[in-house]
């Protein structure tokens, strides 16, 4: 039977001639979300980068649903991503960047419009569709990456240490309400943070990212 998900099978990782990481074996079923757990430097977000497909492991490969995608680039892949910082566009308002994954979709721009205010309620922010994203907190503005990623439906969601701009309070109610909906949306995903707690509010499993960093002989 194919193992169905995300399977991370004895990558290695290298970066300017030393290996961050090595023999990394993950797997995330489907409708989970798998919290990566570690200090900074450690080579948890190259491993992120690795499963989205933006950066090529030393060694190893990575399968979808029993499907080798270690050579299938990032835009083939069907994975959201989320940074720590939202990376919003200044020029779009609230709804313009939920709708930039979608706008070259075949779906009408009614089905488009119903999408975008769907996700905007999902994450707190009905109504802010033509809210310039100048106006946001740093929680409105992650909010609106969030969901501009969770817009065209992704296979997978990637989140880079979404909170690590924010203070304590807001980290963590945001941590609960990434996890509500992923459950609601039963969307499987893959979390990289420093902070215990985070993962602990998060994820359905934690995994934690040991360092390596040596170089070769």
């Amino acid at each position: 039977m194919t193992e169905q998900g995300l399977r991370v099978d004895d990558v290695r990782i290298d970066y300017d001639g030393a290996t961050l990481l090595d023999g990394v074996h993950l797997h995330v079923a489907p409708h989970e979300t798998v919290v990566l757990v570690g200090p900074s430097g450690s080579g948890k977000s190259s491993l992120l980068r690795c499963i989205a497909g933006v950066q090529r492991p030393g060694a190893g490969r990575i399968w979808w649903d029993g499907t080798d995608i270690t050579e299938v680039p990032s835009y083939r892949r069907a994975f959201g991503l989320v940074f720590q910082d939202a990376l919003l566009f200044p020029h779009l308002d609230v709804g313009g960047n939920v709708a930039f994954g979608i706008r070259r979709s075949s779906a009408p721009k009614g089905e488009q419009d119903a999408r975008v205010a769907e996700l905007l309620e999902l994450v707190g922010l009905a109504g802010y569709a033509r809210r310039p994203v100048a106006t946001l907190s740093g929680g409105e503005a992650q909010r609106v990456a969030l969901a501009r990623a969770l817009a065209p439906r992704p296979r997978l969601l990637l989140l880079d240490e979404p909170f690590g701009a924010l203070d304590r309070e807001l980290r963590d109610r945001l941590a609960l309400d990434v996890r509500d909906l992923l459950r609601a949306l039963r969307t499987p995903a893959v979390h990289v943070t420093h902070d215990p707690e985070e993962a602990r509010l998060v994820g359905d499993r934690t995994v934690t990212i040991e360092q390596v960093q040596h170089r070769p002989e």
